[in-house]
């Protein structure tokens, strides 16, 4: 027994402050501190690491001792490999908890939100983990750019509202009530009822398309349609409009980076 002390207690010293830090984690966690949990995480994962490879290394010799510590080489990449996915899956819920978590409700506004992203990706740049976190940026970007349009979109939804009132006025101005033609009096409904769209589908959409894009092209084809067709002139807020196609430029441009514009009508301001 003091044989086997003697030559592992170097992991085994390292694994009981893998679990210590794993217990803080998880502790922190719960207290909802999460670049607590993160950093704790971290240690944990680290300790865990330098135990295994400490112990690989102690296979040396000849012949086919040689060829051991090449296949435990091979099973510490696996096992650092495995390590690094689940500390992606860890650090991607932590960061779309934060997001996700108070949003219009008195949480932690857009900026404390993207540091935290940047300051865990930095945290694994830093212990020289390269993983891959584009994946979890263009999604966090995405909520983000949500916020801001659907912001947008409540002021710009407050003038087509009245718009569509005066156009069902005037279908019912042609043709009389109770309709007179009510084939016709179906026809003009119908292309009213065309010139729709539901607002609040925009977080459906934001997940795979250029969210600000829809709302624009939407919003004019609609104004132009209830121009045209029921001469109703919509007043749409300039500055909403505006503001809209800066978005709409910024996600073109494909790079997501947080404009501190952005995240000001992000957090429902200007």
């Amino acid at each position: 027994m003091w044989g086997w002390i003697k030559i592992n207690w170097e992991r085994s010293f390292l694994f009981l402050i893998a679990l210590v830090f794993l217990a803080f984690s998880i502790r922190f966690l719960i207290m909802n501190d999460v670049a607590g949990a993160t950093a704790t995480f971290v240690m944990a994962f680290l300790c865990l690491v330098y135990g295994n490879v400490s112990r690989f290394k102690r296979f040396k010799g000849l012949g086919f001792e040689a060829e051991l510590w090449e296949d435990k080489q091979k099973e510490a990449a696996d096992l650092i490999d495995r390590l690094k996915n689940i500390v992606q899956v860890y650090t991607r819920e932590i960061v779309m908890m934060k997001v996700m978590t108070g949003r219009f409700g008195g949480g932690s506004e857009w900026p404390d939100r993207w540091a935290l992203y940047e300051e865990l990706v930095g945290q694994h740049d830093t212990l020289g983990q390269k993983i891959d976190f584009l994946p979890l940026k263009e999604k966090v970007y995405r909520v983000m750019v949500f916020d801001a349009v659907s912001f947008l979109s409540e002021r710009i939804q407050r003038t087509l509202t009245p718009a569509y009132s005066k156009a069902q006025d005037a279908i019912t101005a042609e043709f009389g009530n109770p309709a007179t033609d009510q084939e016709g009096h179906k026809k003009r409904r119908e292309e009213l009822k065309a010139l729709h769209f539901e607002m609040r589908d925009l977080f459906k959409v934001s997940e795979t398309e250029n969210v600000a894009h829809y709302v624009l092209s939407n919003v004019e084809k609609t104004a132009k349609g209830l121009r045209e067709n029921f001469e109703v002139e919509v007043e749409l807020p300039a500055d909403a409009m505006k503001n809209l196609r800066k978005i709409d430029a910024l996600f073109r441009v494909g790079d997501f980076h947080a404009e501190p514009e952005l995240m000001q009508w992000a957090d429902r301001e200007g």
